[in-house]
């Protein structure tokens, strides 16, 4: 059947503002396909069913924020990696931050869909895409994940958990409502937070390095 332009356009639309309004299990395929001029069997025709249709939404917008964070990422840590010193650290720019949130309010709707929706389960499998990806560079770095065996294995487990948390709560501006003015403000606040504490935990290994080291003697 051929399919006619711009339909597949319209139903996103239409899907994303019934999303909203009523929430995923509510929202209903015949409503949203009446709204953009056509017929449930051409929602299906496009979308395997509802839950595709809302990934076919929300998996761009999830994906591009993923992009934007690995193209810095290919620049940042390549300078960066194997580094014990506080520098490289402190060097982290917060412009890259800035940008992820400012994308993630030039696409609310979507993030705010990501949250609620589904049990968060978009929300969550994003955070961990983020977390993984920052964490392969990480563990290169010797001043953070140096150490051997068990030790190692536990201080990147722990790594992991604090990344993880760190790109939880850059969410956390759209569940309080915040304005993009607002959210700037809070993820800088977070990021001074973030850095000082990663500044703290590579003092800290430094100094146990050190203390060891002369114990062996």
């Amino acid at each position: 059947m051929k399919r006619i332009a711009g339909i597949s356009e319209r139903l996103l639309e239409c899907a994303k503002s019934e999303f909203l309004n009523q929430g995923f299990q509510a929202a209903s395929i015949r409503e949203i396909a009446k709204k953009a001029g056509t017929s449930a069997r051409a929602v299906y025709t496009r979308f395997p069913n509802k839950e595709g249709l809302f990934d076919a939404i929300v998996s761009p917008v999830s994906d591009g924020l993923i992009e934007r964070y690995q193209n810095y990422a290919n620049q940042f840590w390549p300078k960066n990696a194997g580094g014990n010193g506080t520098a490289a650290i402190s060097s982290d720019d917060t412009a890259i931050y800035m940008d992820m949130i400012d994308y993630i309010y030039d696409h609310k709707d979507e993030f705010l869909l990501m949250q609620t929706s589904l049990e968060g389960k978009w929300h969550t499998a994003l955070i961990e895409a983020l977390t993984d990806n920052n964490i392969s560079y990480v563990s290169k770095w010797t001043g953070l994940a140096g150490g051997a065996g068990n030790e190692k294995k536990l201080m990147m487990n722990v790594l992991h958990m604090l990344t993880n948390s760190f790109y939880a709560s850059m969410f956390e501006p759209l569940r309080h409502d915040m304005n993009r003015r607002e959210a700037r403000f809070y993820m800088e606040k977070l990021c001074a937070f973030f850095v000082a504490g990663m500044d703290r935990l590579l003092k800290q290994n430094t100094a146990s390095k050190t203390i060891s080291f002369k114990k062996s003697r």
